[in-house]
């Protein structure tokens, strides 16, 4: 009887799973994350123009990057990759339109295909086949990749498994997740890795338990220091301001990386600071994780009596300059943080969410805040706090007066920012470890393949 119900709350969890896989797909087409080239790609077909590619190289080298910050992480990696080596890349992505756009505004172009939507073992291994890893890259973590996918590239094309930036693991209350990982899914996943890059004890404790050897567990410094670019000049950051409608006399606050959610403590925040004297003419620029979650976010904000203006319409036309600014183009938030006089990095602010990353404003000088929760980030967040130079909340009450206390004591800001520059500039170097990794790993797939 207990092995009959377990059959069934495994096959229901499997059919749950694939239906809101499949509800993610539709979403991202939906939002312009994919193309219509990248359809077909989701049952698994190649394009033939990849597949004459592959054909004339000893393999191909397949690179995970989930999401925007992966793809950043990605960008600069396959740059130098791309110097080294002559196999074709493949990315992998939940965005590929966003990969394709980052590449090209960086003079190059790379094939980037939407995670495969399988529906078992044999249709794997013939995507396998069209593809013929040598090397399996994953950025951060390894959930989007099935480990009947992992598992048969290993034994069928003696691919080679890196995980790179790894950092704090937890189990995850994400839906997603929570339904996926039956019949030890993760821990299955772990076990094909050959090399793994942390970041912090943490991590490599984790995958240990999880089946991966001590001996394959390298300690290198987050990626992020390396991809974090000082990009925008004064007269870039000028223009700027003025097409956003932002006076010279306007003190900018921007919010980045806003979850569903967190932006009623922000909105609820800025309300009682520019009512305090001095304060009345901050500006808030809120950008949100996800486009998709930007109807809902400014209906909330409209509830609150806020008028919003659009980022994409700021170039259009006049708008209302006491507007709460709304990012809703994908790509610009580094930019956008060349203009701030103090920035909050969200995704922080609720108890379920694990933080984003602070390291972006960092290396402009910006003075930055971020909410209680930020397991994600543990390593980073411990080299700033270390050195005074970030402000972490105990609680998301103290907001608006941390904010106040950085726009009202300026010598303070230019410090912290000063401070979390020049730790970002120490931290530079991950790049080359892992260069040499995958370096080591490919030799040894084209060797046994």
């Amino acid at each position: 009887m207990r092995n009959s119900t377990s059959a069934l709350v495994t096959f229901v969890k499997k059919f749950f799973y694939n239906l809101y896989l499949f509800k993610n797909h539709i979403r991202n087409y939906q939002y312009r994350y994919y193309a219509k080239s990248d359809l077909p790609a989701i049952i698994g077909y190649v394009p033939s123009k990849t597949r004459k590619m592959i054909a004339q190289s000893p393999g191909t080298i397949v690179i995970s990057a989930l999401g925007f910050g992966e793809i950043l992480i990605s960008v600069d990696l396959i740059k130098k990759i791309k110097n080294l080596y002559s196999c074709p890349i493949v990315i992998l992505s939940k965005q590929p339109q966003v990969v394709r756009q980052m590449h090209q505004s960086r003079g190059s172009s790379v094939i980037a295909l939407p995670y495969p939507f399988f529906a078992g073992r044999p249709i794997i291994s013939h995507w396998l086949d069209k593809l013929r890893p040598s090397l399996i890259l994953c950025i951060e973590s390894m959930v989007e990749l099935r480990a009947d996918m992992l598992e048969l590239a290993k034994e069928r094309h003696k691919t080679s498994v890196l995980l790179v930036n790894a950092h704090a693991f937890r189990p995850s209350t994400f839906i997603l997740h929570v339904l996926e990982d039956t019949k030890g899914e993760n821990k299955r996943r772990f076990r094909c890795l050959d090399m793994a890059g942390v970041v912090s004890d943490e991590a490599g404790k984790y995958l240990v338990g999880n089946g991966v050897s001590d001996g394959s567990i390298v300690m290198v410094n987050n990626l992020k220091f390396d991809v974090a670019e000082q990009i925008a000049q004064t007269e870039e950051t000028a223009m700027l301001r003025r097409r956003l409608g932002i006076s010279g006399d306007s003190r900018v606050l921007i919010c980045g990386s806003v979850h569903l959610g967190e932006e009623i403590i922000i909105l609820k925040a800025f309300q009682d600071l520019i009512g305090r004297p001095g304060l009345e003419n901050v500006r808030l620029i809120i950008a949100p994780r996800e486009l998709y979650d930007i109807g809902r976010m400014t209906a909330a904000i409209k509830s609150l009596g806020f008028s919003i203006t659009l980022r994409t319409a700021c170039s259009s036309g006049p708008h209302d300059g006491s507007a709460v600014i709304i990012v809703d183009t994908l790509g610009e938030l580094k930019t956008l943080y060349s203009i701030a006089d103090v920035v909050v990095v969200a995704g922080s602010m609720l108890s379920d969410l694990f933080g984003h990353n602070p390291i972006e404003p960092a290396i402009l000088g910006k003075p930055v805040i971020v909410g209680p929760y930020t397991p994600s980030f543990k390593d980073v967040m411990d080299k700033f706090l270390d050195r005074d130079a970030i402000i972490k909340l105990k609680s998301t009450e103290e907001l608006a007066d941390r904010i106040a206390f950085l726009f009202e004591h300026p010598e303070i800001t230019e410090r912290m920012g000063s401070h979390a520059k020049t730790i970002v500039e120490e931290c530079r170097g991950a790049t080359a470890k892992y260069l040499d990794m995958i370096g080591g790993l490919l030799s040894r797939s084209f060797m046994e393949s």
